[in-house]
């Protein structure tokens, strides 16, 4: 006897259809809900084992437990006739009648169509219960990731970000990229008319924010060690005033949709020029009007 109880409803989609295209006459497939009962399931498994053992030819049975705790044999041989015995002493196993109403025999040609749906069904559910675990524990690994970030920070300085604000001279503008060349050309651009600061990662972004009170923050999405979605979405946890440009050498639609749901309010690709530096610089609500660079002089 085999029992798959691993991948099984693509092994076993992958099984009915070769017995499907099989020549050698009609091939049934013994189905038992399983799903359907309230009864513990590895009792269950259990005694349908080893009395299935007891059944004759029970060594070229093919089981296969689906993940929903349905059953479904594949045996040369196994009749109907047989099959119903087998219910009845499991039931009386049991101690239950309710065995009988959970189970259904397939022609495996005829009843093609329903079975494929049936795997296909279970298929899908079971992607879609793999994809919400992984994004529960991407979302908890997350969130402790903030939390860590956060945890080392001078709650001090945090609280006084504002009032910080306030006394600086000329606009402080942090530009966090992991690109030298990239942190330098917007430095060079800027410097002249605000205060630049530099990060080179996702965790000196966090503390350069902290230590500064930028009113401006160029945030690269692509970082070595965390992605600059994260930084962002720490910052606005600091800060829920802060403003953010993401910038990007990938114009794609998803980092910037992306970058706009978690609140950055703007997004500039690479490479840069000075009027569009310039341009989101302005934009911010966070430069009071006596900030703005002074006008340049007609030569």
């Amino acid at each position: 006897m085999m029992v798959i109880a691993k991948n099984t409803e693509n092994q076993l989609l992958e099984e009915l259809q070769k017995a499907r295209e099989s020549v050698t006459g009609s091939k049934r497939c013994f189905y038992l809900a399983f799903s359907q009962s309230t009864m513990p399931s590895q009792i269950v498994f259990d005694r349908f084992i080893k009395l299935l053992q007891e059944v004759p030819n029970s060594y070229l049975a093919q089981v296969y437990i689906c993940q929903d705790n349905d059953i479904f044999i594949l045996m040369e041989g196994f009749m109907q006739r047989q099959f119903m015995d087998f219910l009845l002493r499991l039931s009386e196993a049991m101690d239950t009648e309710d065995i009988i109403g959970l189970a259904k025999i397939f022609e495996i040609k005829r009843d093609w169509a329903e079975l494929e749906d049936m795997c296909q069904a279970k298929i899908v559910l079971i992607e879609k219960e793999n994809q919400e675990r992984e994004d529960a524990l991407r979302d908890e690994r997350h969130q402790k990731m903030l939390h860590d970030m956060m945890a080392g920070l001078d709650q001090d300085k945090v609280a006084s970000l504002g009032a910080r604000r306030l006394e600086h001279r000329a606009p402080s503008i942090l530009i966090v990229d992991d690109d030298q060349l990239s942190r330098t050309l917007a430095g060079n651009v800027l410097r002249e008319d605000y205060t630049p600061y530099f990060a080179r990662d996702g965790h000196e972004a966090i503390t350069e924010f902290v230590n500064n009170a930028p009113e401006v923050v160029f945030l690269d999405i692509g970082m070595p060690d965390i992605s600059g979605h994260d930084v962002l979405d720490c910052i606005f946890q600091i800060d829920p005033d802060a403003y953010v440009i993401m910038f990007s050498g990938r114009k794609d639609k998803a980092n910037m949709l992306r970058a706009f749901k978690s609140g950055a309010q703007g997004f500039l690709g690479k490479p840069f020029t000075r009027e569009k530096l310039y341009q989101h610089v302005k934009q911010s609500h966070l430069i009071p009007q006596q900030k703005s660079p002074p006008k340049k002089r007609q030569a």
